[in-house]
């Protein structure tokens, strides 16, 4: 009886060999959440390029996952800002594949600046934020930055969203607060809208801006600080590379293209 009482009392203390450990979240590195990023992108340009193709429930899933792309970009922006070792070259990367890009989005997407030129003003609004002395001043400028961006992919809230991963104290909210942003002032007016007319495209967007976005936030606050493997060159290539890819595919196979193919 004794050692079967101190056998039991063994075992309680150590949970005879298994002990139960809390489980942690997947950590993410510059490199998971920029592949996710790329995959994303890939899905919103192809669910818009193959509108009328694809089939209906394959396009809101697409639109969906296309909604992780943008506030990724943003928060890699702001971190790219943090740790770079030469802004003049961060920008330079950034207006080279900006220009080169604008080519296939022209053609396939959108008469406006691709989100590349997006990213550019707003990675100029972190730096003034910074070199500035004077916040008035700033905020002058910024409004300018902001209607410049309007003529841009994302419009105005670009600029917004990345300023406010670099200014807002808290770590978690700096995630939240953006992507709320874009529920509100995006994802609910679609979403609206949709009950009003029930068009089918309309809910496309609401996915993209609500859904999307809001799986966003688990991601980025899982985000650990580590770069991972190197992908600098490839992440920017991949950008014009694929708009160009998924433009021909769709032409050739007599999609509805959203613009003629000049």
């Amino acid at each position: 009886m004794r050692r079967s009482a101190r056998r039991t009392r063994s075992c309680a203390s150590a949970s005879c060999g298994r002990e139960t450990r809390p489980l942690k979240p997947p950590a993410i590195s510059v490199f998971t959440l920029k592949v996710v990023a790329i995959v994303a992108m890939t899905c919103n340009h192809a669910a818009y390029l193959f509108d009328g193709v694809m089939p209906a429930p394959l396009l809101f899933v697409f639109y969906a996952v296309g909604g992780l792309t943008f506030p990724i970009m943003a928060f890699l922006l702001v971190e790219g800002y943090r740790h770079t070792s030469s802004l003049r070259r961060y920008a330079g990367r950034l207006l080279m594949f900006a220009l080169v890009s604008q080519v296939p989005y022209w053609l396939f997407l959108a008469h406006t600046g691709n989100v590349l030129f997006t990213l550019l003003i707003s990675l100029f609004a972190l730096y003034l934020y910074d070199a500035m002395q004077s916040r008035p001043l700033f905020w002058l400028v910024f409004a300018g930055l902001v209607l410049l961006s309007a003529a841009c992919d994302w419009g105005v809230l670009g600029p917004i969203m990345v300023l406010m991963m670099r200014t807002v104290p808290d770590e978690r909210l700096r995630i939240v607060y953006p992507i709320v942003l874009v529920m509100l002032a995006s994802g609910i007016p679609q979403l609206l809208e949709f009950l009003a007319t029930r068009d089918l495209m309309t809910l496309s967007f609401a996915l993209y801006a609500l859904l999307g976005s809001a799986a966003d936030m688990p991601l980025l606050m899982a985000y650990d600080g580590r770069r991972g493997r190197p992908m600098k060159w490839f992440f920017y290539a991949y950008y014009p590379a694929h708009i160009a890819v998924l433009g021909l595919v769709a032409m050739g196979m007599g999609a509805n293209l959203p613009l003629p193919p000049w």
